[in-house]
């Protein structure tokens, strides 16, 4: 006996006629004939015998119908997801490599969680023995801090500019063979990056990187074959082929990563910079299961061993007569199946296999021999924290140990359908296509791969054409960069260029945009404050001056706080506002702004264009009793 299906409403058709008659003399005072011959009445019981027939369907709707409804719309059901970890290999004594889809398996406490590698590696045999930052002609040794946790430093010193450098020491020459360097940003401070549904980043970088060894006494370019950090824009490898002879200097072998041109929205902070490092995915990948024999039966049921089944990774094969064997296909439902289709539904959350009736999808015979392989993973109970001891089953790796220095991330159980349903909700909410300013600033902030701050749409205007008072289908679209206590963002060029690019693909075809930086006008204040008696003058200047600096910031000032808003003008009056509102601040006198930039001044008021925004100058205080 099945578990009864809960009602949505216990309400029955004499219910919801008795509340609608009761609601008669509210909205129909007029009406006073309540007997069946009346044909209002008679309506009335229609239509409550209809709504209990809905509530009678919807009551039968199961979790087959929520999957069809998510897959008319476009949507289906998360399976587990596996968690990746970066692993380190040390005590490396000689150069090897670590194939493909090598397992290893994670220690945790008496349990094993198993792992595989996602890419091929060379194992090393160099140390990296010293790490520095050089800028400004002022070397800085940060190796100590990149053995410690939780010790961040910058990419390339302080203050970062063109010719910076982060220099690498190796206590050996490195081979001539395809390495791997993991690079570790700090971002725990930074808001996450933008995503926009499935859309994949293609990020331009706003600044240029060059990888270099040190051979005959000059810096040479490093080959490198992929950069997934993008200039040291975000966390990944660097993949490059060693090189083939390098000097020693200082009684270490030298690479570095200069920095060639350009300016970082975010400066990069490392947290931690390794060797011999890979990803590794807690997936384990089962091959050529033996699940039984058919027995001719329409509609059979397999089940595998190890559930669930990560994605689409299955393949089953099946041998007839002792014969060779032959995969068969993976399909959603038998509906537009054939008698000799050879084609399989599968439930990947409980690893259970059906066949088809005969009619719909053909019947594996009993002398068909049946197998399957695929790959199985643990989902959250795969995020395993940091320091735990790995093991390779592959032999031919004595000596090496695998540790994981970070925590396994990303481990997810599969979605219930609630969750998928209320997430097919958001997304249909999620705009992607550009129509109206609110529109274009959505989806800005949304591209893929960048921290966008803020954004601020102009319609009719094109900032080629400024005099134009009205320049017809066109957006301009001012974007601010997410920094690190920067008072006025800029963007770079390559970020410019991408969100660009990424308005571009959802924008409407008779509509032009352009991307441009935020003009900045710079704010300074001047005026005379009487405090309250037995107040600090030197206390009351600073909280003055903080005030000043938070009302006039870009990102979080204004007169909500939520960031100073594009194209509004300074008023004096609220300079008086924002000084007054200071604790042992009697009253304020003698307000005078000064403005830098592109601005207009009338009566006082600091009129700024659309695209615009102000940041806090260098104020002068004057307080006294």
């Amino acid at each position: 006996m099945g578990l009864p299906i809960p009602k949505l409403s216990d309400k029955t058709f004499d219910d919801i006629a008795n509340e609608a008659r009761s609601l008669i003399n509210r909205y129909a005072p007029e009406w006073t004939d309540y007997n069946l011959h009346d044909p209002g009445i008679t309506f009335m019981e229609l239509f409550a015998w209809l709504s209990e027939m809905q509530m009678y369907y919807l009551d039968r709707l199961t979790e087959s119908h929520y999957r069809k409804f998510l897959k008319m719309a476009g949507f289906s059901q998360r399976g587990q997801v596996p968690a990746q970890v970066a692993v380190t290999f040390s005590d490396v004594s000689a150069e090897t490599s670590v194939p493909l889809n090598t397992q290893i398996i994670a220690l945790v406490g008496s349990d094993q969680v198993p792992f595989e590698t996602a890419k091929l590696i060379n194992l090393i045999s160099a140390r990296l023995d010293s790490i520095k930052t050089i800028s400004s002609g002022k070397t800085t040794d940060r190796t100590d801090a990149n053995s410690r946790d939780g010790i961040i430093f910058p990419a390339f010193g302080e203050p970062q500019s063109t010719g910076s450098a982060l220099q690498l020491g190796f206590n050996k020459a490195l081979p001539a063979v395809e390495i791997s360097l993991a690079i570790f940003l700090f971002e725990a401070d930074l808001s996450p990056v933008g995503s926009h549904g499935e859309e994949e980043p293609q990020v331009t970088q706003s600044v240029e990187v060059v990888w270099e060894y040190l051979s005959g006494g000059i810096w040479l370019p490093l080959v490198v074959k992929d950069d997934r950090t993008q200039a040291l824009i975000g966390s990944g490898r660097v993949i490059f082929d060693g090189p083939a002879a390098m000097d020693k200097m200082d009684g270490l072998f030298w690479i570095r990563c200069r920095l060639a041109g350009g300016a970082y929205e975010v400066a990069p902070l490392i947290d931690k910079i390794l060797i011999n490092t890979v990803t590794a995915v807690q997936i384990e990948t089962i091959r050529y299961e033996a699940i039984g024999s058919g027995d001719g039966r329409p509609g059979q049921k397999k089940k595998i061993s190890k559930p669930p089944i990560f994605q689409e990774s299955q393949v089953i094969e099946i041998s007839q007569n002792g014969g060779p064997w032959k995969i068969w296909q993976c399909i959603d439902d038998f509906e537009d199946s054939g008698p000799k289709d050879n084609h399989y539904i599968v439930d990947t959350a409980t690893g259970e296999i059906l066949f088809g009736n005969g009619l719909n999808g053909s019947v594996p015979a009993s002398t068909d021999r049946i197998r399957v392989s695929y790959r199985t993973t643990l989902g959250s109970k795969g995020n395993i924290l940091k320091g735990q001891r790995f093991i390779i089953t592959t032999p031919g790796y004595p000596g090496i140990s695998i540790s994981n220095q970070r925590n396994a991330e990303g481990g997810m159980d599969l979605e219930s359908m609630k969750s998928a349903t209320e997430r097919a909700k958001r997304d249909l909410s999620v705009r992607y296509r550009a129509i109206t300013a609110a529109d274009f600033e959505s989806v800005a902030l949304s591209t893929p791969g960048l921290r966008v701050a803020r954004a601020k749409a102009v319609p009719n205007y094109n900032p080629r054409y400024p005099c134009v008072v009205n320049f017809p289908n066109w957006m301009t679209v001012a974007i601010m960069p997410v920094t690190r206590s920067v008072p006025a963002p800029q963007p770079g060029s390559g970020f410019i260029d991408t969100v660009a690019r990424h308005l571009d693909l959802h924008r409407l075809v008779t509509t032009g945009v352009s991307v441009v930086s935020p003009k900045y006008v710079k704010i300074s204040v001047s005026c005379t404050v009487k405090i309250v008696r037995r107040s600090s003058p030197a206390k009351v200047t600073s909280a003055v001056v903080s005030a000043l600096n938070a009302f006039l910031n870009p990102l979080s000032g204004g007169p909500d706080g939520s960031g100073w808003p594009f194209g509004r003008a300074v008023y004096p009056s609220e300079i008086y506002q924002a000084v007054d509102a200071v604790e042992e601040v009697d009253y304020v006198t003698g307000v005078s702004i000064i403005a830098e930039g592109e601005y207009q001044e009338v009566d006082g008021i600091i009129r700024i264009s659309p695209v615009s925004l102000v940041y806090s100058g260098t104020h002068k205080i004057s307080a006294s009793e």
